[in-house]
């Protein structure tokens, strides 16, 4: 018999009976109690199965290819699953395998740093990949604000008051990427666009530059004006725009072959508040003559033939020299601008950054995709790494191919580690921010919902987790809809938040039909 200390409660009294274990009425209240929990989420878990399908069935979207995963993340159940073992095209759901490779790869603490050096009268700027670099949005966030143009002088100024006053060169050190700026697989006719800019292992100002029409004061018909930012002198725009009344603008801003010359078409009625934003050719170079210009303009004498601005080659060595000026961005705010904002730049420059990270050798999509492959097999197995295609960061790539049960396998692990799990999960979008910001519009959620949505031609998607408020349990989920006709578009994307609202609604009546705690 087991000693009970006086003034003690016995909970737990073993006596031996013929070789068995006698319980107390107190065990065998317990065990009841347990009974009725595991009933209780078992029957729970077929109550939302069974809305799931109900719902997959009524729902009109044509011949539309849907996946859908939901994941218990703390028990590794698969609550519902409907083709989620078929690998899709995934578009910026992709970005979800991409972040949670860079905190692995990188580290939560990870940092991207810019530095300016001196070495023997050259001006040498080393870049690290940083996508952040001189981007609009987050200058604006700054204490005090930033623009871009305060950005450049203080960076240039920061030459004079070093004390130089002479240079002879402007070098840019990209070598911790490749010079494949873009991607084989992206679509051509929209290689202008901010969303596939070009990616450089010296990135600046979102590698585009922002354009702000405004109709012209000598009246209609007359040419509009319009602001550059960052604005250069040997930007040339060919104006075949017009100014027109009313109070909207149908104006575009087409790219030329030249990469510093573009053309302004359509008609302008009111200024433009909202820039229209093109994609450079050679971010890189531009950003190192417009870091050449303000040099100039501090004071400091530059040669200004265009050989005075220059990339490294990749055999280069330098001494050290002294640093100038460094600029810091926390994979934080990286990861936030990507998955929050969906900023494919960023994507495309972790995937990179990892690739170069692992192999100390230039970050490229080759090696980036090499090392998200290895992570998948390493954390969910051979079998899901080889299910997976990796082509790109971002998901612009049609070529990219992933199952929802993957993804959803993938958000558990990553909410089971410690190590990085608040980080990743800070960088998914709430429901009215981002690309989440008309999504679940009066949705009476009483969960927490964080999420990744994804968007490109004849494809929709949307995962990540729901977790409840009082009791911490928490599905991930995985929809992924593909070949999605043209008059569906608008049902698939309900579809999806509707998803998402049922793992909402189960949720709540699980932890509603969890017994109350037993304890002295």
């Amino acid at each position: 018999m087991a000693s009970i200390r006086p003034g003690c409660e016995s909970r737990w009294v073993h006596r031996a009976s013929r070789g068995c274990m006698v319980a107390t009425p107190l065990v065998r209240g317990l065990i009841v109690l347990f009974a009725m929990v595991v009933v209780s989420a078992h029957a729970a878990a077929q109550d939302l199965a069974s809305d799931m399908r109900r719902l997959m069935n009524s729902a009109k979207v044509g011949q539309s290819r849907i996946g859908v995963s939901i994941v218990d993340t703390a028990t590794g159940e698969v609550l519902f699953s409907s083709r989620s073992s078929e690998a899709l095209i995934p578009a910026s759901n992709m970005k979800i395998l991409t972040s949670a490779a860079a905190l692995w790869t990188l580290g939560p603490e990870w940092v991207y740093r810019t530095e300016l050096r001196e070495v023997d009268g050259r001006l040498i700027l080393v870049g690290s990949g940083d996508p952040a670099l001189a981007d609009p949005e987050l200058l604006n966030r700054t204490e005090p604000r930033l623009t871009v143009e305060d950005f450049l002088t203080i960076l240039s100024e920061s030459v004079r008051k070093a004390g130089i006053l002479d240079v002879t060169e402007v070098v840019l050190d990209d070598r911790v990427f490749d010079r494949a700026y873009i991607h084989p697989s992206w679509p051509e006719n929209q290689l202008d666009k901010w969303y596939c800019a070009q990616v450089s292992g010296i990135n600046f100002h979102a590698n585009v530059l922002a354009f702000y029409p405004r109709p012209s004061q000598g009246g209609v018909a007359q040419a509009p004006t319009v602001r550059v930012q960052p604005s250069a002198p040997w930007i040339d725009i060919e104006n075949r725009a017009r100014t027109i009344n009313g109070d909207r603008n149908t104006v575009s801003v087409l790219r030329t072959p030249d990469p510093y010359r573009f053309r302004l078409a359509g008609e302008v009625a009111v200024p433009s508040v909202v820039p229209i934003e093109v994609s450079v050719s050679r971010p890189t170079e531009l950003f190192g003559r417009m870091l050449a210009d303000r040099v100039r303009q501090a004071g400091v004498s530059l040669p200004e033939s265009q050989g005075a601005v220059r990339l490294v080659r990749m055999d280069e060595d330098f001494p050290r020299g002294r640093t100038i000026a460094v600029v810091t961005t926390p994979l934080a705010d990286v990861l936030k601008r990507c998955n929050t904002d969906s900023y494919n730049l960023y994507a495309e420059s972790l995937l990179k950054s990892i690739g170069h990270r692992a192999t100390n050798t230039p970050g490229s999509w080759e090696n980036g995709g090499k090392v998200m492959l290895m992570l998948l097999s390493e954390k969910l197995g051979p079998g899901y790494a080889a299910s997976t295609r990796v082509a790109d960061g971002s998901g612009m790539s049609r070529e990219n191919a992933v199952s929802p049960d993957t993804i959803t396998r993938w958000l558990t692990v990553i909410s089971r580690d410690r190590t990085i799990a608040d980080a990743f999960i800070a960088s998914l979008a709430k429901p009215g921010e981002g690309t989440l910001k008309r999504r679940f519009q009066g949705a009476r959620l009483r969960c927490d919902v964080r999420a990744k949505s994804g968007y490109i031609n004849r494809v929709r998607s949307l995962s990540g987790y729901v977790t409840h408020r009082d009791t911490g349990e928490r599905l991930a989920v995985s929809f992924i809809a593909n070949d999605i006709p043209g008059d569906v578009h608008g049902n698939v994307f309900d579809l999806a938040e509707d998803v998402f609202k049922t793992v909402d609604t189960h949720l709540s009546r699980r932890a509603a039909r969890q017994p109350p705690a037993v304890g002295g």
